[in-house]
């Protein structure tokens, strides 16, 4: 989508980071320094400029939003849909949080993962729980924990064994347009865009569904607070799985679904109410956060 008229600066273009290149959007409050600040993590096959919509409309409500193209996707360098591996991937989040933290450092941090950043944000906590812990919260858009539709075993068996003899090859990854967005204007929009791909290695395929099952296995590590968020007539993603997830997770994750809503909630119809929930939930985590921190001053009787 075309960015929303908003009183906000914006900046597209290449950042030097520890891996290398890579092309990021931002999006700032114009007249006032931003009370938050969130790195998105896009989904597979997208990249940063499809979050225009998203970073406008949140910098107009004061937070700063950075988006990087991942590897392999976007304008950044890479072959599209191939990864080193999985660590290499949660690498490519971790660097861009730190960018944000190092841009901005003291103001409160937070990450947005949508589908497959919503899966790579996930893991990341349960997995690095360091690299989150200076965050404020963590949010996860109709994460890829489980396909809409899974595959048969027998199927992701052999796709497995696949994926090590041939990690490289790629399939495609169709997808309905309709499936992603309600919006005529944005599912136009998608079709239009030269940058989105669908371009899938089978290790990275592979490697999607392993960690989104073992994710929902070791939910119950998760100590970050954290918000998962699905729309409730997403085919692409399981809204189950993302609800599985957070009532596993001893108290530390959220389940908000949205009615009548699909897989792309920043793009879809309802989504300036999305953007005024997210920003509800990330002022109460402030809030929490000063509280918690507050020094205790004793007052003499």
């Amino acid at each position: 989508m075309q960015a929303y008229p908003s009183p906000v600066d914006s900046y597209s273009g290449k950042v030097e980071f520890e891996r290398g290149v890579r092309f990021q959007h931002r999006w700032m409050p114009e007249s006032e320094s931003p009370w938050a600040v969130l790195t998105v993590v896009h989904g597979f096959g997208d990249h940063g400029g499809r979050f225009a919509g998203m970073g406008t409309s949140l910098a107009g409500l004061g937070v700063a939003v950075h988006v990087t193209d991942l590897v392999g996707h976007g304008r950044s360098p890479g072959k599209q849909g191939c990864i080193e591996s999985y660590d290499k991937l949660l690498d490519e989040v971790e660097q861009a949080i730190v960018h944000s933290r190092e841009m901005l450092p003291r103001v409160p941090q937070f990450v947005f993962g949508q589908s497959m950043g919503g899966n790579l944000v996930l893991n990341l906590a349960l997995r690095r729980p360091d690299v989150t812990a200076q965050l404020q919260g963590i949010i996860a858009g109709s994460p890829m924990l489980r396909a809409g539709q899974m595959p048969k075993q027998r199927v992701m068996d052999a796709g497995r064994w696949l994926a090590k003899k041939l990690p490289n090859w790629r399939i495609k990854a169709a997808v309905e347009v309709s499936k992603l967005s309600g919006d005529r204007r944005a599912q136009d929009a998608y079709r239009m865009d030269r940058l989105v791909h669908r371009n899938m290695s089978l290790r990275l395929a592979a490697n999607l569904i392993d960690s989104g099952e073992w994710a929902l296995e070791n939910s119950h590590c998760l100590q970050k607070a954290t918000l998962v968020t699905h729309g409730m007539d997403d085919t692409l993603t399981s809204p189950e799985a993302s609800q599985a997830f957070a009532q596993n997770s001893n108290g530390h994750a959220l389940f908000k679904g949205w009615v009548g809503c699909r897989h792309d909630l920043h793009d879809d119809i309802q989504r300036e109410r999305f953007f005024a929930y997210l920003t509800h939930w990330m002022k109460q985590k402030c809030i929490y956060s000063f509280k918690l921190n507050r020094p205790v001053v004793s007052v003499a009787a």
